[in-house]
């Protein structure tokens, strides 16, 4: 039994062993047979195939290739982050120690500062993230270049199983690039992320606080100003005033190095309105009159260099949107200084000492304004000041006739110090109650305000001086015509009123801390979503298609102007008119459309409104369609053009310009008359001037009976051939009329080329030939009076 087991046992040894020593070789053999089917089974028919799928993965992967190095350069915001790290850093360090002790400017000037941050790390994370998204749709592509077993197939020729494994090794080689290049982006957008979700954070923070500052700074903060002590302050003022300018360097610094473009732009702007201003004065100095017409200048007579750079630093605070304070007191610092050398030369030596008194009150509201702290110097101070500005609107309301020279003071100038008054009293009266914060606010924005109006007046000036220098350097284009300065100048002033009052409310807001109340309130008034039954809309909407409407309008009448009155004021007929109407209807078209896209207004509600239209057109806007329509058809059938001489009904006159509901007739007598244009498709029509501008005109006169009518004829047709203004062509004719009772009358006919001489042509031939035939002895005959 036990050598029958051992024999089986080694039975299946030696079968073992045979088994594998002879499986490499049957492995081997099977490798070979499914390698040779593979080759059998690769026709001919597939091969193009197979190329023209390797040349597309070979673009594909060079495509990839090129973008991994050069398309992904984010070399610039992995320099950018340390710094942005350490400035979230420094601002959450600062808050978490001294946040409550800071004042709302300061607050504030925070927020913007990290509003800046946010925003640089929020275009940093939309272009990562478009890296990434940009790098994952290359890397599946690459995935399925390696997933397809069609490169992996063995083939009979040589090369192309050489382009086979290149395109799989390339492959290969790039996906692991790019899965490297993917993982440093993933982190450096989740850095990225991660000091964006800390800025808005502390900024959320700051904002909380502010509120919080805000609601409590009507409760009393520090002692009365009467009651209080040098010892419950910490610093001196001086101290506090000299950490407040370097913290204040540091934010402009900050806030600058992000607004180069900016910066940019409005020196390019800057320089573009000098030298248009400059231009122009040089252009007046060559005419004649140059004296007279520059003696018209207040401000820009003197400099036209520092007119410019007064109103650069007016605009320019605009062009920031919502800079800090200590931006915007360095830019009314260098407007100020450039005011005193425009307004010094028209003030009063009452009115200078007024004036650089108020610079001084101003140069002390501004430093006070950035200080982080308080003190009990500060506190006296203030007080001070708000004394002294006080008491210098009482002596400006007071002597205000007398402050100015050549120039018109403003109406709104008592109005402006009234208020300048009320918000001094209270600065003083919250000092004095331990309100600092309100103390602070309403000081500030009194002698703000006060400037800002001084600043506005000379801004507004300077505006309409360089309208004036342009009108008067260019008096003979049509521009210059097209402005028409002594109209334009009152519209300008009721333009410039509001563009000033909307300035100073701005400015008001931002001086008493309720600017972001402010422009919450205009974004939701205007971005909200209101609705009229089914149809939704907003009041941005509404603005925008308005103003799309005005500025075709606007070009519209650019455009009548330039080429629809020049023939009325040459008299010589033009056809370029009937261009204009269609070019007219095509912009009025063309802004319509835009401003229905641009507003947003559905398709489907636009047809409703046209099915309206279509109702009201059917009921109550018949004439208005029908002169439309006449509008056009006069645009292509042309049966009148700028310039004709024509009567309808028992009108006459020059057309002077053809509108798209209406056209104009200027009169003889100067007046215009304005015709729909129904009228002149359905009214009898006289065009005087369709084929050109000659005219027939005729006389009579009678003669005796004693008198030879051959010679009368022959003495009537020498003379009037000696007039140059009647034509030769067709000639003059003389006939008899006929037989009257006591005279033969006699008609003359002839042809002046212009009918604009018709009057003066057919005056002159009577007196020529009353003249001949007197010389003649042949008197005009009339009744005896018996």
């Amino acid at each position: 039994m036990f050598l029958r087991d051992h024999l089986k046992n080694s039975i299946k040894i030696f079968l073992c062993t045979i088994v594998f020593l002879v499986s490499p070789e049957i492995v081997a053999q099977l490798k070979h047979e499914s390698k040779t089917v593979g080759m059998t089974e690769l026709d001919e028919s597939q091969v193009p195939e197979l190329i023209g799928k390797i040349e597309t993965y070979n673009f594909t992967i060079d495509r990839s290739q090129f973008l991994l190095e050069r398309g992904y350069d984010v070399s610039v915001i992995e320099n950018a982050l340390p710094d942005i790290e350490k400035k979230i850093k420094g601002f959450k360090r600062r808050f978490e120690k001294n946040g409550q002790k800071k004042n709302l400017r300061s607050l504030n000037s925070t927020v913007i500062l990290l509003g800046e941050i946010s925003d640089n790390l929020n275009s940093y994370k939309t272009l990562v993230s478009g890296y990434c998204d940009q790098l994952t749709k290359s890397n599946e592509k690459l995935k399925k270049i390696l997933a397809d077993q069609e490169l992996k197939v063995q083939v009979q020729d040589s090369a192309l199983q050489i382009q086979l494994t290149d395109v799989l090794t390339e492959a290969n080689e790039l996906n692991k690039s790019q899965k490297k290049v993917l993982a440093k982006l993933n982190l450096l957008r989740s850095r990225v992320s991660i000091n964006l979700f800390e800025t808005q954070d502390l900024s959320s923070d700051m904002v909380y606080l502010s509120i919080s500052k805000k609601i409590n700074m009507w409760t009393q903060e520090e002692s009365p100003l009467l009651a209080a002590n040098i010892n419950q302050y910490e610093s001196s003022y001086f101290d506090i005033v000299i950490k407040a300018l370097e913290r204040s360097g540091k934010i402009l610094m900050i806030y600058l190095s992000n607004k180069i473009n900016i910066i940019f732009l409005s020196l390019l702007l800057f320089a573009g309105i000098t030298a248009w201003m400059l231009s122009n004065k040089r252009r007046i100095k060559k005419l004649e009159d140059s004296e007279s017409i520059l003696g018209q200048l207040k401000f820009l007579k003197k400099s036209v260099i520092i007119g410019s750079a007064f109103g650069f630093f007016g605009y320019i605070p605009f062009l920031f949107g919502n800079p800090p304070m200590s931006l915007l007191h360095t830019f009314e610092f260098f407007r100020l200084v450039l005011l005193c050398f425009l307004l010094l030369p028209f003030l009063t030596e009452q009115a200078k000492v007024m004036w650089f008194s108020l610079l001084g009150i101003w140069f002390f509201y501004s430093i006070d304004d950035v200080l982080l702290d308080s003190a009990f110097g500060e506190r006296w101070a203030l007080f001070v000041a708000g004394i002294l500005l006080l008491t210098l609107c009482i002596k400006i309301i007071r002597n205000r006739t007398q402050l100015l020279i050549e120039v018109e003071s403003s109406p709104a100038t008592k109005v402006l110090v009234i208020f300048t008054i009320v918000q001094v009293i209270l600065s003083i009266i919250f000092n004095l109650t331990g309100r600092l914060s309100l103390a602070k606010i309403f000081g500030v924005s009194a002698v703000q305000c006060l400037v800002l109006g001084i600043s506005l007046k000379v801004f507004c000036t300077i505006i309409i001086e360089a309208i004036y220098l342009q009108t008067e350097a260019y008096q003979s284009s049509r521009f210059s015509n097209f402005i028409n300065f002594k109209e334009l100048q009152h519209r300008l002033v009721k333009y410039l009123w509001l563009l000033a009052s909307v300035v100073f409310i701005i400015a008001l807001a931002r001086n008493i801390t309720l600017y972001d109340l402010l422009t919450n309130f205009c974004a939701d008034f205007f971005n909200a979503e209101r609705s009229i039954g089914s149809y939704k809309f907003t009041f941005l909407s509404i603005a925008i298609f308005i103003f799309i409407l005005w500025l075709s309008s606007v070009i519209s009448s650019f455009i009548s102007f330039f080429f629809s009155e020049e023939a009325a004021l040459t008299g010589k007929r033009s056809g370029l008119n009937s261009m204009m109407l269609l070019i007219r209807l095509a912009i009025w078209t063309i802004g319509f459309f835009i401003a229905v896209a641009a507003a947003g207004i559905p398709i489907d509600k636009l047809s409703i409104m046209l099915g309206a239209l279509g109702v009201g057109i059917g009921f109550g806007l018949q004439n208005i369609v029908n002169n439309l329509v006449s509008g056009v058809i006069i645009a292509f059938e042309r049966p009148i053009q700028i310039g004709d001489q024509i009567e309808i009904g028992n009108k006459s006159g020059v057309v002077k310009e053809i509108g798209v509901r209406s056209s104009k007739i200027h009169s003889a007598e100067g007046s215009d008359i304005i015709v729909p244009n129904g009228d002149l498709l359905s009214q009898h029509l006289i065009n005087w001037t369709m084929q050109d501008r000659s005219k027939r005109l005729e006389f009579t006169i009678g003669v005796p009976y004693t008198a030879d009518i051959e010679i009368v004829s022959k003495l009537i047709g020498e003379k009037l051939a000696t007039n140059e203004k009647i034509l030769e062509l067709p000639k003059p004719a003389v006939i008899i009329q006929d037989f009257g009772e006591y005279t033969i009358n006699i008609k003359t006919l002839l042809w002046v080329a212009d009918l604009s001489l018709a009057g003066q042509v057919r005056t002159e031939a009577m007196n020529d030939v009353k003249t001949v035939l007197a010389e003649a002895g042949i008197n005009l005959q009339v009744r005896p009076l018996s």
